[in-house]
Protein backbone atom coordinates (compact mmCIF):
# COMPACT_ATOMS: atom_id res chain seq x y z
CA UNK A 1 0.00 0.00 0.00
CA UNK A 2 1.61 3.25 -0.94
CA UNK A 3 1.18 5.92 1.73
CA UNK A 4 0.34 9.58 -0.10
CA UNK A 5 -0.57 11.70 3.52
CA UNK A 6 0.04 11.19 7.12
CA UNK A 7 -3.56 10.15 7.59
CA UNK A 8 -3.44 7.26 5.25
CA UNK A 9 -1.01 5.16 7.90
CA UNK A 10 -4.85 5.53 9.74
CA UNK A 11 -5.95 3.48 7.15
CA UNK A 12 -3.68 0.83 7.30
CA UNK A 13 -5.22 -2.65 7.98
CA UNK A 14 -2.99 -5.69 9.47
CA UNK A 15 -1.19 -7.27 7.24
CA UNK A 16 -0.37 -4.73 4.60
CA UNK A 17 2.89 -3.57 3.62
CA UNK A 18 4.51 -0.12 2.66
CA UNK A 19 7.66 -0.23 0.67
CA UNK A 20 10.50 1.23 3.04
CA UNK A 21 10.71 3.72 0.64
CA UNK A 22 7.49 4.77 0.99
CA UNK A 23 7.75 5.31 4.78
CA UNK A 24 10.77 6.90 4.56
CA UNK A 25 9.54 9.40 2.37
CA UNK A 26 6.48 10.36 4.75
CA UNK A 27 8.37 10.90 7.61
CA UNK A 28 11.25 13.07 5.92
CA UNK A 29 8.74 15.00 4.32
CA UNK A 30 6.07 15.45 6.44
CA UNK A 31 7.79 18.49 8.17
CA UNK A 32 8.19 20.01 4.44
CA UNK A 33 4.99 22.42 3.38
CA UNK A 34 6.41 22.23 -0.27
CA UNK A 35 6.27 18.91 -0.62
CA UNK A 36 3.41 16.72 -1.33
CA UNK A 37 3.28 14.71 2.40
CA UNK A 38 2.23 17.66 3.62
CA UNK A 39 -0.77 17.73 5.65
CA UNK A 40 0.03 20.71 8.10
CA UNK A 41 2.16 21.22 11.56
CA UNK A 42 -0.29 19.25 13.38
CA UNK A 43 0.46 16.19 11.40
CA UNK A 44 3.97 16.45 10.78
CA UNK A 45 6.32 13.66 11.74
CA UNK A 46 8.52 13.57 14.02
CA UNK A 47 12.19 11.89 14.58
CA UNK A 48 14.33 10.82 11.63
CA UNK A 49 13.11 8.12 9.16
CA UNK A 50 16.50 6.34 10.46
CA UNK A 51 14.87 6.34 13.92
CA UNK A 52 12.41 3.45 14.88
CA UNK A 53 10.52 5.40 16.77
CA UNK A 54 8.38 8.41 15.42
CA UNK A 55 5.73 9.98 16.33
CA UNK A 56 2.52 11.94 14.28
CA UNK A 57 1.70 15.55 16.02
CA UNK A 58 3.48 16.58 19.35
CA UNK A 59 1.93 16.21 23.07
CA UNK A 60 -0.22 16.65 24.18
CA UNK A 61 -2.24 16.46 21.09
CA UNK A 62 0.23 13.53 19.46
CA UNK A 63 -2.12 11.79 17.27
CA UNK A 64 -0.25 8.59 16.84
CA UNK A 65 3.33 6.84 17.27
CA UNK A 66 4.76 4.91 14.91
CA UNK A 67 7.68 2.11 15.54
CA UNK A 68 9.56 0.12 12.78
CA UNK A 69 11.14 -2.82 14.37
CA UNK A 70 14.15 -5.42 12.84
CA UNK A 71 14.06 -8.78 14.16
CA UNK A 72 17.67 -9.00 16.64
CA UNK A 73 18.09 -5.50 16.69
CA UNK A 74 17.89 -5.26 20.75
CA UNK A 75 17.56 -8.41 22.92
CA UNK A 76 14.18 -7.32 23.99
CA UNK A 77 12.40 -6.78 20.96
CA UNK A 78 9.78 -9.51 19.80
CA UNK A 79 6.37 -11.50 20.38
CA UNK A 80 5.92 -12.72 23.46
CA UNK A 81 3.31 -15.08 22.40
CA UNK A 82 2.36 -17.16 20.18
CA UNK A 83 -0.91 -15.51 18.97
CA UNK A 84 1.27 -11.95 18.25
CA UNK A 85 -1.07 -9.87 21.25
CA UNK A 86 1.89 -8.65 22.45
CA UNK A 87 5.09 -6.98 21.43
CA UNK A 88 8.25 -6.63 23.74
CA UNK A 89 10.23 -3.04 22.24
CA UNK A 90 13.19 -1.53 23.72
CA UNK A 91 13.08 1.82 24.64
CA UNK A 92 15.96 4.44 23.40
CA UNK A 93 19.29 4.04 25.21
CA UNK A 94 22.47 5.85 24.86
CA UNK A 95 25.19 4.16 26.10
CA UNK A 96 23.14 1.68 27.85
CA UNK A 97 21.42 4.16 29.46
CA UNK A 98 17.64 4.99 28.95
CA UNK A 99 16.34 8.54 29.57
CA UNK A 100 12.81 8.48 30.01
CA UNK A 101 12.64 12.37 29.01
CA UNK A 102 13.43 11.75 26.08
CA UNK A 103 10.91 12.38 23.45
CA UNK A 104 11.59 8.79 21.72
CA UNK A 105 10.79 7.39 25.52
CA UNK A 106 8.12 10.02 26.48
CA UNK A 107 6.04 9.27 24.09
CA UNK A 108 5.98 5.60 24.39
CA UNK A 109 5.68 6.10 28.71
CA UNK A 110 2.66 8.39 28.12
CA UNK A 111 0.59 6.77 25.79
CA UNK A 112 -1.86 5.58 28.60
CA UNK A 113 -2.97 9.13 29.73
CA UNK A 114 -3.60 10.37 26.31
CA UNK A 115 -4.56 7.23 24.48
CA UNK A 116 -2.94 7.89 20.96
CA UNK A 117 -2.94 4.54 18.93
CA UNK A 118 0.89 3.24 18.37
CA UNK A 119 1.40 2.11 14.90
CA UNK A 120 3.55 -1.20 14.71
CA UNK A 121 5.26 -1.78 11.72
CA UNK A 122 8.03 -4.86 11.08
CA UNK A 123 10.43 -5.58 8.94
CA UNK A 124 9.97 -8.01 6.14
CA UNK A 125 11.17 -8.98 2.37
CA UNK A 126 8.68 -6.76 0.93
CA UNK A 127 8.89 -3.53 3.44
CA UNK A 128 7.58 -2.30 6.31
CA UNK A 129 4.50 -4.82 7.36
CA UNK A 130 1.87 -3.29 9.53
CA UNK A 131 1.11 -5.39 12.53
CA UNK A 132 -1.91 -3.27 13.88
CA UNK A 133 -2.57 -0.68 16.38
CA UNK A 134 -0.80 -1.08 20.08
CA UNK A 135 -1.02 -0.07 23.19
CA UNK A 136 0.97 0.20 25.98
CA UNK A 137 0.08 -2.30 28.70
CA UNK A 138 3.47 -2.25 31.00
CA UNK A 139 6.87 -1.24 30.97
CA UNK A 140 9.95 -2.43 32.61
CA UNK A 141 13.71 -1.14 32.89
CA UNK A 142 14.83 -1.06 29.59
CA UNK A 143 11.26 -2.18 27.17
CA UNK A 144 7.81 -1.89 27.27
CA UNK A 145 4.87 -4.30 26.43
CA UNK A 146 2.69 -3.32 23.36
CA UNK A 147 -0.20 -5.24 23.51
CA UNK A 148 -2.76 -5.23 20.06
CA UNK A 149 -6.05 -3.37 20.42
CA UNK A 150 -9.06 -5.47 21.40
CA UNK A 151 -7.05 -8.78 22.47
CA UNK A 152 -8.22 -9.93 25.23
CA UNK A 153 -5.03 -8.92 27.20
CA UNK A 154 -6.00 -5.16 26.07
CA UNK A 155 -9.62 -5.06 27.30
CA UNK A 156 -8.58 -6.87 30.70
CA UNK A 157 -6.19 -3.79 31.51
CA UNK A 158 -8.71 -1.38 30.42
CA UNK A 159 -11.18 -2.45 32.47
CA UNK A 160 -9.92 -2.23 35.20
CA UNK A 161 -10.33 0.88 37.66
CA UNK A 162 -7.89 3.30 37.84
CA UNK A 163 -8.01 3.24 41.29
CA UNK A 164 -6.26 0.20 41.27
CA UNK A 165 -3.19 1.65 39.92
CA UNK A 166 -0.65 2.94 42.10
CA UNK A 167 2.06 4.30 44.49
CA UNK A 168 4.78 6.05 42.13
CA UNK A 169 8.13 4.33 41.14
CA UNK A 170 9.64 7.82 38.36
CA UNK A 171 10.41 5.07 35.49
CA UNK A 172 6.88 3.79 35.79
CA UNK A 173 4.86 7.68 35.16
CA UNK A 174 1.55 7.30 33.98
CA UNK A 175 -1.40 5.38 35.37
CA UNK A 176 -0.45 1.95 34.56
CA UNK A 177 3.43 1.62 34.94
CA UNK A 178 3.90 2.21 38.44
CA UNK A 179 3.60 -0.17 41.75
CA UNK A 180 0.05 -0.76 42.51
CA UNK A 181 -1.34 0.37 46.02
CA UNK A 182 -5.10 -0.91 46.23
CA UNK A 183 -4.52 -0.12 49.98
CA UNK A 184 -4.58 3.97 49.44
CA UNK A 185 -7.74 3.50 47.61
CA UNK A 186 -9.28 1.45 49.22
CA UNK A 187 -8.80 3.94 52.64
CA UNK A 188 -9.49 7.35 50.44
CA UNK A 189 -13.06 5.18 49.30
CA UNK A 190 -13.72 4.40 52.61
CA UNK A 191 -13.23 7.52 54.10
CA UNK A 192 -16.23 9.47 52.60
CA UNK A 193 -19.30 9.27 50.89
CA UNK A 194 -20.06 8.14 47.35
CA UNK A 195 -20.42 11.87 46.00
CA UNK A 196 -18.80 13.01 43.23
CA UNK A 197 -16.55 16.36 43.81
CA UNK A 198 -17.12 17.73 40.77
CA UNK A 199 -20.99 17.58 39.86
CA UNK A 200 -21.42 16.51 43.46
CA UNK A 201 -23.96 13.65 42.58
CA UNK A 202 -23.92 10.67 45.15
CA UNK A 203 -23.77 7.76 42.97
CA UNK A 204 -25.57 5.43 46.20
CA UNK A 205 -28.32 7.74 45.89
CA UNK A 206 -29.13 7.72 42.53
CA UNK A 207 -28.91 4.08 41.55
CA UNK A 208 -28.41 2.39 44.80
CA UNK A 209 -25.15 1.29 44.18
CA UNK A 210 -21.72 2.26 46.36
CA UNK A 211 -19.41 3.08 43.71
CA UNK A 212 -17.06 6.31 43.47
CA UNK A 213 -13.65 6.35 40.80
CA UNK A 214 -10.12 7.47 42.15
CA UNK A 215 -8.58 9.96 40.31
CA UNK A 216 -4.74 10.83 40.53
CA UNK A 217 -5.27 14.71 40.78
CA UNK A 218 -1.13 14.94 40.12
CA UNK A 219 -0.35 12.44 37.61
CA UNK A 220 1.76 10.08 37.80
CA UNK A 221 4.36 11.39 35.32
CA UNK A 222 5.26 13.99 37.17
CA UNK A 223 6.87 12.59 39.95
CA UNK A 224 10.31 12.20 39.77
CA UNK A 225 11.27 9.75 42.80
CA UNK A 226 9.50 6.96 44.41
CA UNK A 227 6.51 9.06 46.24
CA UNK A 228 3.38 7.61 47.90
CA UNK A 229 0.53 8.26 47.31
CA UNK A 230 -1.89 10.04 50.31
CA UNK A 231 -5.98 9.81 50.08
CA UNK A 232 -5.81 13.59 49.38
CA UNK A 233 -3.96 13.02 46.34
CA UNK A 234 -7.07 11.33 45.20
CA UNK A 235 -10.01 12.89 43.45
CA UNK A 236 -13.66 11.05 44.20
CA UNK A 237 -15.66 11.27 41.07
CA UNK A 238 -18.37 10.07 38.83
CA UNK A 239 -17.57 7.84 36.26
CA UNK A 240 -19.12 10.43 33.36
CA UNK A 241 -16.73 13.00 35.18
CA UNK A 242 -13.60 10.92 35.56
CA UNK A 243 -14.05 9.75 31.84
CA UNK A 244 -14.90 13.97 31.06
CA UNK A 245 -11.24 14.81 33.05
CA UNK A 246 -9.98 12.33 30.94
CA UNK A 247 -10.80 13.50 28.08
CA UNK A 248 -10.04 17.45 28.95
CA UNK A 249 -6.46 15.89 29.93
CA UNK A 250 -5.84 14.23 26.48
CA UNK A 251 -7.19 16.90 24.32
CA UNK A 252 -5.58 19.85 26.60
CA UNK A 253 -3.04 18.97 28.63
CA UNK A 254 -4.80 21.09 31.44
CA UNK A 255 -4.27 20.22 35.07
CA UNK A 256 -6.89 18.79 37.04
CA UNK A 257 -7.51 22.03 39.41
CA UNK A 258 -8.29 23.51 35.64
CA UNK A 259 -10.14 21.17 34.26
CA UNK A 260 -12.86 21.16 37.49
CA UNK A 261 -12.99 25.04 36.82
CA UNK A 262 -14.60 23.94 33.57
CA UNK A 263 -16.67 20.79 34.54
CA UNK A 264 -18.10 22.46 37.95
CA UNK A 265 -21.85 23.23 37.86
CA UNK A 266 -22.43 27.07 37.82
CA UNK A 267 -25.35 28.54 39.06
Amino acid sequence: MALSKPQDLFSLASGDTVSKRNLFDLIQYSKVDSSPYWSGPEFTIGNTPQQGINWVGDLPSVKAVIIKTRPGSYEEDGWSDDDKSAFHYSFKARNGKVNFKEKANDVLIKQPQHLYPILLFTESKEGWRYEGDFSVSEIENNFVVLTRKGSSTENAIHNQDEAVYQEGERRYVTHLMAERSKAVVSAAKSATSWVCEICSMNFYDKYGVKYIEAHHKTPISTYSAKYTIKPQDLALLCPNCHKAVHIHMKNSGLEYDEITKILAPTG
